[in-house]
């Protein structure tokens, strides 16, 4: 991969710099919330959820827009603040050869607007803060077991249920089409059916776990 170019202002930035503390000092760890087959990891719904009111806050916004570096596809990431001080760099995408490049182009860019979002803030996904978590919510509770009725027909925790809805977020176009298609033959849908109210059970997960690798 081509080094990283930046177009970072040379003068100082204090009312940026002021913000980004007050920023870093805000906003709630960001928590996996889907899962790869490389294990663990936030996906850009994720951290955009849990940046954004604290960005706002801090009178910040980031700024994500294709650009090229040396004749190749790029991203440009800018920090902004609202006193008009910003920093800016544009990072090469590394995308694959496939039959549809537009779908290539488009996860190649999601990949990597979540590193540059962190990178650019200055966070990483997991680490405890001593301040915001505190207002935090308590983790989700599992949902409470019906007595009577088997394990795969048990209703999903919230917890669980968001985290599925995730996985399926990361899914290409043509991957979530195949997939909708597959769910609702499993599951006796219509073609009119939306998936994500139907998506209730264990049976879904365990269906979802096993099958979801089929249509990346």
């Amino acid at each position: 991969m081509q080094p990283m170019t930046s177009s970072e202002p040379t003068s100082p930035l204090p009312h940026l710099a002021k913000a980004l503390i007050e920023f870093q000092s805000s906003v709630p760890t960001i928590h996996d919330n889907a899962e790869s087959y490389h294990g663990g990891f936030a996906n850009l719904p994720g951290v955009l959820s849990k940046i954004g009111p604290a960005l706002r806050t801090a009178g910040l916004v980031v700024s994500q827009l294709p650009e090229e570096i040396n004749g190749q596809p790029g991203l440009r990431t800018t920090l902004m603040h609202t006193s008009g001080e910003h920093v800016s760099a544009v990072t090469p995408l590394a995308i694959n050869s496939g039959k549809n490049g537009t779908q290539e182009w488009g996860k190649s860019v999601t990949y990597q607007r979540r590193f540059c979002l962190l990178s650019v803030l200055g966070l990483c996904v997991g680490i405890e803060d001593n301040d915001a978590d505190i207002a935090e919510k308590a983790p989700a509770k599992p949902a409470a077991k019906i007595e009577g009725v088997a394990d795969k027909d048990q209703p999903l925790s919230k917890e669980d249920r968001e985290q599925c809805l995730g996985l399926i977020q990361e899914l290409s176009p043509e991957g979530l089409k195949s997939f909708c298609q597959a769910f609702r033959s499993r599951f006796g849908l219509s073609d009119s059916d939306k998936i994500a109210p139907a998506l209730t059970g264990v049976k879904h997960q365990q269906w979802l776990n096993e099958n979801l690798k089929n249509h990346v």
